[in-house]
Formats: C-alpha cells, sequence, structure tokens
C-alpha cells in the first residue's frame, strides 16, 4: 500500500511539473507574440510648439488573454528623443485572439527643442515631405503571477492629421 502512495505522490508531483513548465513556455512565447502598430499624426503646428497624436493598436494572436499597463511612447528623429508620452498607471486588457487600441496619446514638443534637436524636422514638416520618425513603445505584459517588460521600435512615416 505505501508504493502505491508514493507512485500516486510522484505522478502527481511529475504531472504538476510537466504542466506547470508547458504554461511558462506559452506565458514566455506571448511577449514575442504581442503586436504593436502605433499610427503618428501631426495635431497642430503653431508658434508654441509641435503636439503630435499617437495612436496604438495591439494585437493579441494567442489564445491567452492577458492585461499591460498602459504603454509609454518615446519618438526619435535622427537618434535625437524630441518627446515622449505621460506615464499613466493604467491596466488595458487584450482579449484572447483579440485587439485594443489606445486613441489620442498627445506628444507636445515646444518648438525650442524642435530647432535646438533638429531644425530639419521643421522643414521637412512646412514642406510636407516625408518625416521619418522611430517610435519606440515600451509597456509591462502582466500575465498573472509574471510580469514582463515588453519593448518594441517602429520606423513610421509622419502624416499630417485630417480637420
Amino acid at each position: 500500500m505505501e508504493t502505491w502512495k508514493k507512485i500516486a505522490a510522484g505522478t502527481v508531483i511529475g504531472g504538476v511539473l510537466i504542466g506547470g513548465t508547458i504554461y511558462v513556455v506559452r506565458l514566455n512565447k506571448m511577449n514575442a507574440e504581442l503586436e504593436t502598430v502605433p499610427m503618428v499624426k501631426i495635431h497642430k503646428l503653431d508658434l508654441s510648439g509641435l503636439t503630435l497624436r499617437v495612436d496604438v493598436q495591439l494585437k493579441n494572436p494567442t489564445r491567452t488573454p492577458f492585461k499591460i499597463k498602459f504603454p509609454f511612447i518615446k519618438l526619435v528623429y535622427k537618434s535625437t528623443t524630441i518627446g515622449s508620452s505621460q506615464v499613466v498607471d493604467k491596466e488595458i486588457s487584450i482579449p484572447a485572439f483579440g485587439e485594443a487600441v489606445i486613441e489620442q496619446i498627445m506628444i507636445r514638443v515646444p518648438l525650442m527643442n524642435i530647432f535646438s534637436l533638429s531644425g530639419s524636422l521643421i522643414r521637412a514638416i512646412q514642406n510636407k515631405e516625408p518625416v521619418k520618425l522611430n517610435v519606440n513603445t515600451l509597456t509591462t505584459i502582466d500575465l498573472g503571477w509574471k510580469k514582463v517588460p515588453y519593448t518594441k521600435s517602429d520606423t513610421i512615416t509622419l502624416s499630417q492629421a485630417k480637420a
């Protein structure tokens, strides 16, 4: 009888270890499969500065729903950071095989910063030339028992917002 108890305990422990390992591998794989699609538009350009509107589409192609922290966005032009978003302590739920869209993240760049960092940016915007920006998206994926940092860099072409 004692042998059967040891066999049953060993089977249960082995099953828990195998199941736990499969679960951890799936959750770690989910980090690589989170897709972010940023869109940046010129919201306003006036004497006080440049306001850029960033919309971020978050896609979860996995069967596991999860939450992420509100993304922090950093805009880089020719290796120089021109602006970043506010840090917001908010969680966003993304359903399994679903999407979430975060709209109207406004990034204000004072005019003095634009001229001191890169005057070519203003000239390109005024001449309606394409402007390539790097959009760095930083967030934390909350898997329930573990929080995983997520960083992605995308190169986009800046466009004029439609009035």
